[in-house]
């Protein structure tokens, strides 16, 4: 069995790109920063460094529990600061009254600035402020070109990270019944589609579980996973409570706002 039979095809081309910085950094015996990567990322180069020898992965997010994170690859015998990742925090500046920021919202803003996702990483907002974590050498690009969002004048500038305190995951909860945990009923419930309708997106690989894609309708979800559905956003299984009198399956999930 060849190493790639482990990950899913559309994972290959990552799993390459992995593998050669890890086997890069074995042979120059120097270290190797990475731009953001997703947990299930992160993962597969976790995985991958079996394959070499006397190689190190360390990540960081800029602060205890990032999801998206860089990540350093080096000798065992390297040790490695938190300056080493190069991560800036910016605050957004702007009036939040009216309207809240969430997190689609930040993402679109810098998306549309020209950046792309791999160089920021965490955006968190709350009633009181938010907040992106991005690349050191994206930080100055992103204040000076980034001065809307939607139609709100936002201003984003530089925080020293010992006066971040990271807001609270923040989530809509929603209780529905379903007949089944599979992975089509319960989007198809969460999101006002039908059956049918749910299985398209699936098919068509635009449907990720804890950041992986899974094309199979059937998938049975677990609480604790993070479900994705491109253009719609993400929602996690909260809790999966037992059946009704009717034999449907109660379960809390959270939309992540």
């Amino acid at each position: 069995m060849s190493l790639f039979d482990h990950f899913g095809k559309e994972e290959r081309p990552f799993v390459e790109r992995a593998l050669e910085m890890l086997m890069l950094v074995e042979r120059k015996q120097a270290m190797r920063l990475t731009d953001f990567l997703d947990p299930r990322q992160l993962q597969i180069v976790q995985s991958l460094s079996s394959q070499v020898q006397d190689v190190s992965v360390s990540a960081h997010g800029g602060y205890d529990g990032a999801e998206r994170m860089r990540v350093i690859l080096h000798p065992d015998y390297v040790a490695v600061d938190p300056e080493d990742y190069r991560l800036a925090l910016l605050r957004i500046r702007a009036d939040q009254r009216f309207h809240v920021f969430e997190h689609r919202d930040v993402m679109g803003a810098l998306l549309h600035a020209g950046m792309k996702r791999e160089k920021f990483g965490d955006m968190l907002t709350d009633a009181d402020g938010s907040y992106a974590v991005v690349a050191e050498e994206a930080a100055d690009y992103i204040c000076a070109q980034v001065t809307q969002i939607h139609r709100t004048s936002v201003q984003f500038e530089r925080l020293a990270w010992e006066k971040f305190t990271p807001p609270a995951p923040r989530f809509a909860e929603k209780t529905i019944t379903v007949p089944s945990p599979r992975l089509d009923a319960i989007i198809g419930e969460v999101h006002h589609l039908s059956r049918a309708k749910a299985v398209v997106p699936i098919r068509s690989g635009k449907v990720k579980v804890n950041w992986k894609i899974v094309e199979d309708p059937s998938h049975p979800l677990q609480e604790g996973d993070m479900i994705s559905l491109a253009g719609f956003g993400r929602f996690k299984v909260l809790e999966i409570a037992g059946p009704t009198r009717s034999g449907r399956l109660r379960m809390s999930v959270g939309l992540v706002t």
